[in-house]
């Protein structure tokens, strides 16, 4: 998976891969090319509800007085790229690009002008079973004294495809790292 942030003014990028990549690739389509490719569905892309938010305060006060920050997941916007992928060996994936909007509110404590925060991305299967999940840390920074900020996200899981599975067999999810008290933090002020 390849991992980019993209800051609202174009700041510094960077990538790495965290699942092993396939030998060379005999064949590659997109879900709109070639042999009925795009019959194939691609996974379902969304926030978990109760993490895609968060709070954080300067101490154990949980007062709106004390917030560094708050953050929210804005948007998954998912197929910007889902390509169906074929090895020498027959082994299939897909590979998936995915962009993740954050938007931040800076609060009365922040003295930093960033909110820095990790989420994570996981990839469930059939049933719901959970099969990887990947955790990543980003900021939004609130330049010129600004209030609010914005950082996107793009990921790109690969998903290894069993034989006669689909896209339909997966479902991809993000949303904060949140400790014990930030996530009964958000069930006590669901949004």
């Amino acid at each position: 998976m390849m991992h980019l942030p993209i800051t609202s003014t174009g700041g510094a990028r960077r990538a790495f891969r965290i699942l092993a990549g396939a030998a060379a690739l005999l064949l590659t389509g997109s879900c709109a090319s070639e042999e009925n490719i795009a019959a194939y569905p691609c996974p379902v892309v969304s926030p978990v509800r109760e993490l895609a938010y968060m709070t954080k305060f300067q101490s154990d006060s949980q007062d709106l007085s004390d917030t560094l920050f708050e953050a929210k997941i804005d948007q998954v916007l998912p197929a910007r790229n889902c390509v169906y992928e074929e090895t020498s060996d027959g082994k299939r994936a897909i590979v998936y690009d995915i962009q993740v909007k954050f938007l931040a509110q800076r609060g009365p404590k922040d003295r930093e002008g960033t909110a820095k925060f990790n989420y994570f991305m996981a990839v469930t299967g059939a049933g719901g079973r959970p099969l990887t999940r990947e955790v990543f840390d980003t900021q939004v920074s609130f330049e010129n004294n600004a209030t609010q900020g914005i950082v996107i996200e793009e990921l790109q899981p690969r998903i290894p495809l069993k034989q006669g599975e689909n896209g339909d067999y997966y479902r991809i999810y993000v949303g904060f790292m949140l400790s014990e008290k930030e996530l009964a933090y958000n069930r006590k002020n669901p949004r």
